[in-house]
């Protein structure tokens, strides 16, 4: 039997600012992520009738637009799970007490509102380390979701990086630790005893399977590619909540965003499209849960 996830990255429109060094904007309280992105999934998910994981940035949930959203989705029998209090892109470098606040607020705020444990994390940036490992294990987590086994990414958040650097900005993103650029592509128990679900990718190039990728991509390459696919025994699919967000969105206010971020500029329409080829070829056959169901019957 095929297993396959899908999930979404919840990271509010200031952490893309964050990314590309550039300023604050007003108006970032109820988040265009949230409060058009998250829809859009939601919807997306159940025309294939299938229920996903959203990771969650906690400080978030205190706008009540954000909570009762995050509602729905629980009463949608999607879950809900922690990508951190406040999403720190270095918080693999930080003391192992900060790391601890992080996960602890973190968890503390996600479960009151889904109103059971947490069950699992993905790091800022897809960062992780044995620091994080060990709180999750000791908040009783069964799954942790943050390698991306992807050269390719690593490799162009780099130089991203150090453009950003030769034209006077300051990205607040890392590059992280190459190593798990290299890591296992299946899943697997960790050191911790946690599932570790890694990013997919295609086997051999390591081509990421991301809604940045699977929009470039496009929905008549995804269409021929679903053979390849469908041949991965387990397909953990990862969204951002942007992904389904435009330029038309975000109605002229925050052009420095919209140049900034490339898929911005591709129409939702174009989007959907893709991702929606993409669970077509994908979803009929397999056993699609969210990831704390497959952590709770993994071997």
């Amino acid at each position: 039997m095929r297993r396959l996830a899908v999930n979404v990255d919840i990271d509010g429109l200031r952490l893309y600012r964050a990314i590309h060094g550039l300023a604050a904007q007003p108006g970032d309280a109820a988040d265009l992520a949230w409060t058009v992105g998250v829809p859009r999934f939601a919807d997306l998910f159940e025309s294939f009738g299938v229920r996903g994981t959203f990771f969650v940035v906690a400080e978030d949930l205190e706008v009540p637009a954000h909570q009762a959203i995050a509602r729905r989705l629980v009463a949608a029998g999607h879950e809900l799970a922690s990508h951190s209090d406040t999403h720190p892109y270095d918080l693999t470098r930080k003391s192992d007490l900060e790391i601890e606040g992080e996960l602890r607020r973190a968890d503390a705020a996600i479960s009151a509102l889904r109103g059971s444990p947490v069950a699992g994390f993905r790091g800022p940036g897809y960062n992780t380390n044995d620091v994080i490992g060990r709180a999750l294990k000791a908040l009783g987590y069964a799954y942790e979701s943050s390698r991306f086994p992807c050269p390719p990414y690593y490799a162009a958040r780099a130089c991203a990086i150090a453009a950003m650097r030769l034209v006077g900005r300051r990205s607040h993103s890392i590059v992280g630790n190459p190593a798990h650029a290299f890591g296992d592509l299946a899943p697997s128990r960790n050191a911790h005893g946690l599932v570790d679900f890694p990013m997919s990718v295609l086997p051999g190039i390591r081509f990421p399977l991301i809604g940045t990728s699977l929009t470039l991509l496009g929905a008549t390459a995804l269409t021929a590619l679903a053979p390849v696919l469908r041949s991965q025994s387990f397909l953990n699919l990862e969204f951002h909540a942007l992904d389904l967000l435009d330029r038309q969105d975000l109605g002229g206010r925050d052009e420095a965003l919209a140049t900034a971020q490339l898929d911005l500029r591709r129409p939702v329409k174009t989007k959907l499209a893709a991702f929606a080829a993409a669970l077509r070829g994908v979803v009929p056959g397999a056993e699609a849960r969210t990831l704390e169901e497959h952590a709770a019957a993994w071997p």
